[in-house]
Formats: C-alpha cells, sequence, structure tokens
C-alpha cells in the first residue's frame, strides 16, 4: 500500500505517525529496532513539518543504525542490493548497475551511495517527495525487463521476514545475466532449454472466477508465455504476489 502525506494531512499527527512507522518499516526491511536504534531527530523534525518523506527516508537510511544493520553486518554487494530493495523498491537491473553503485560507496562514501537513490529522478518519479516507497514488483513497469521483474520478486521475498540475511541472493544471477534459479541450476552444470523451465504465477484478484472462487490463484506458464500473462493478470486487476520456478 502507497503512503502519502498530503498537504492537508501534514498536521494529523496519527497519519503521520503511520506514515513514519511505515517509512521504518520499509527503510529497514521488517527490522524489530530497539528504542536506542530509533532515528530520533529525524523524527522530531518530521512530526513538525521540517521534512518532507523524502527527507525523512534519506535521514533513516544515512543513521548509524542502517549503516550498523546493512553495510558493516555486510559485504557491499549485500548492502547494494539492499538498498535498491529498500529505497528504490526493485532489484539491480544488470552487474553494471551494481557494480557501479559498489563504486561509488568505495570512492564517494557512505551518504553519496545513499544519496543517489534517494534523490535520484528516478525516485522522484516513482515516490514523488511525500510518499514512502514500497515495492514496486505488484505490477508490470513499462520499459522493464521480465528478468528484473522477476529479480525483484526474489530479492522481495516474504513480506513479513526481516532482510538479515548477508549473502548475496542476485550476484550469481546479475553475473550471467540469468534468472535468480536459472543461476544456480548453471552452478551444477545443468542445462536446459529455457522455454522448456515452467514459471508459477501467484496472484490475488477481487473478482475470483471458476468453480472453488479462490481469491488467490495460480498460473504455471512457460518463459514465453511469462510476459503476456503478468500482463494479462495486470490488465484484470490482479496483483502479482510470486514467481517462482514452477
Amino acid at each position: 500500500m502507497t503512503l502519502t502525506l498530503t498537504t492537508s494531512s501534514a498536521q494529523d499527527q496519527a497519519h503521520a505517525q503511520d506514515i513514519l512507522r511505515a517509512a521504518y518499516r520499509q527503510v529497514f526491511g521488517n527490522a524489530h529496532l530497539m528504542e536506542e536504534q530509533l532515528v530520533a531527530t529525524a523524527e522530531s523534525l518530521f512530526l513538525q513539518g521540517d521534512l518532507t518523506v523524502q527527507g525523512l527516508i534519506s535521514a533513516l537510511a544515512c543513521s548509524d543504525t542502517y549503516r550498523r544493520l546493512f553495510l558493516e553486518k555486510n559485504g557491499p554487494y549485500r548492502f547494494v542490493e539492499l538498498n535498491f530493495k529498500h529505497l528504490l523498491g526493485r532489484a539491480p537491473r544488470n552487474q553494471t548497475e551494481l557494480s557501479e553503485h559498489v563504486q561509488r560507496l568505495a570512492a564517494e562514501g557512505y551518504q553519496a551511495e545513499i544519496d543517489s537513490y534517494v534523490y535520484s529522478a528516478e525516485y522522484v518519479n516513482a515516490f514523488g517527495f511525500d510518499s514512502v516507497p514500497h515495492w514496486r514488483t505488484t505490477a508490470t513497469t513499462t520499459g522493464e525487463s521480465n528478468i528484473t521483474y522477476v529479480r525483484s520478486l526474489n530479492l522481495r521475498g516474504d513480506f513479513a521476514a526481516f532482510d538479515g540475511g548477508t549473502r548475496p541472493i542476485l550476484k550469481a544471477s546479475l553475473a550471467t545475466g540469468s534468472a535468480p534459479a536459472t543461476a544456480a541450476r548453471s552452478n551444477r552444470g545443468v542445462s536446459s532449454s529455457r522455454n522448456q523451465r515452467r514459471y508459477r504465477i501467484s496472484w490475488s484478484t477481487l473478482t475470483p472466477t471458476g468453480v472453488n472462487r479462490r481469491a488467490v490463484q495460480v498460473s504455471v506458464v512457460p518463459f514465453s508465455s511469462l510476459t503476456a500473462t503478468l500482463q494479462s493478470v495486470q490488465r484484470r486487476g490482479g496483483i502479482i504476489l510470486s514467481v517462482t520456478n514452477g
């Protein structure tokens, strides 16, 4: 769900607290933070109306708590991977994009790396100044590749899970230009035609169809039909929950 702070609701403290909780959840990847880990100064500025939501997101991601949880406990590849997840709501598109951010972190420092997401044109176009970033894998996006869509779903994981894993999820996939599960299989020497693979799409709908009238539907399709099926689900008002190898 997208949470946006509007001009009329900026004075509504209850709504502002909802925005604050959503921002913490998104930026810190569901981490349970102790009181001393909270970013009190940014909270205060935001609740007083002195920070936009974009400014709040930047302050949370630039905090010592974020640095300790996601940079100091992880390697640079996992850190960058999580920055894409937390701040842009998607996976890195390719190895070049991942390497660019790793190099920026090394050459320009921590804040420059965070700023490159939060103050990018992509961020502003996707979330504006007053919306909490959110996952953009619930809908197909014009101009995005099918592989980026699948990688984003793999990177997202369980909605309630904490992003505490230290191993990069997409490093092999980005390096080989393949889907995550495909990269894992290729490391074991298993070869098969991409079109022979089946993908299991789980999606929800407000208007269930069929005898069982289930709100969550499942479609199993070959790679060649994956994009068309995803687009069809979107046209019918469905929300993609997951795409996995069937």
